[in-house]
């Protein structure tokens, strides 16, 4: 018999599988702050080696929803309706920003084909399978900034996003739909490069996004 080889797909597989079980974790409430966390429990309790435990311990701190601590493990810290905000917040910070300079440069082929999609969306009731076109708006936006370090701390935020996102599912009613008229607006002040529109349509999006959150995340621990 041979041993499964690690590779870095399946590495990456496994930590994103800690990372949301964390994250479902701190969303039900399951979690508590205060409450300790090692890279053994981790192993056991999402049936991965350390090694993806460890980076996605790693990854959770520098988004500020842990504490590593020496030969402690990590201290989860406290998680609610305020933190989930504040996530958003600095998301929005960012941006925000973002689509600001992303206006005068953005490719408007690309611009005009999310119109397209989305108009398909909202046509169809909503659903946007998988938050595909959700999640390349967002890219093609960073991507646009010409700022690699902006880019790459809306990409540690996005992915935070998206995995509750998933967590929350169906629960979060409507969120489609809204998003599909909110993506037009952010989009067509996109392709008039009016950075000013465009940069106040996604800070509404992102504090609509945000109440969703709080909303779903809410109900989750009622049930």
């Amino acid at each position: 018999m041979h041993a499964t080889a690690i590779t870095p797909s399946n590495r990456s597989a496994s930590k994103a599988k800690v990372v949301r079980g964390l994250l479902e974790g701190l969303l039900e409430g399951k979690w508590q702050g205060g409450n300790r966390f090692t890279e053994t429990l981790g192993a056991e309790a999402f049936g991965v080696s350390r090694t993806p435990v460890r980076e996605a311990l790693l990854d959770l701190q520098a988004l500020g929803l842990i504490e590593l601590r020496r030969n402690c493990g990590a201290i989860i810290h406290p998680f609610g309706e305020n933190d989930l905000r504040e996530i958003y917040a600095v998301r929005s910070l960012f941006e925000v920003e973002a689509t600001r300079v992303a206006a005068s440069r953005i490719n408007l082929a690309k611009v005009e084909t999310l119109i397209e999609a989305f108009e398909k969306i909202r046509g169809s009731g909503g659903i946007d399978p998988e938050w595909e076109f959700d999640r390349g708006l967002h890219q093609l936006i960073a991507d646009s900034s010409g700022n690699r370090r902006l880019s790459t701390e809306i990409g540690r935020y996005s992915s935070l996003v998206q995995t509750m996102r998933e967590i929350v599912g169906a629960r979060a009613q409507g969120i489609h739909s809204a998003s599909a008229d909110e993506h037009l607006e952010i989009l067509r002040a996109l392709h008039r490069r009016d950075a000013s529109d465009a940069s106040s349509a996604m800070r509404d999006h992102l504090q609509q996004a945000s109440d969703s959150a709080v909303a779903a995340m809410l109900e989750i621990r009622q049930r």
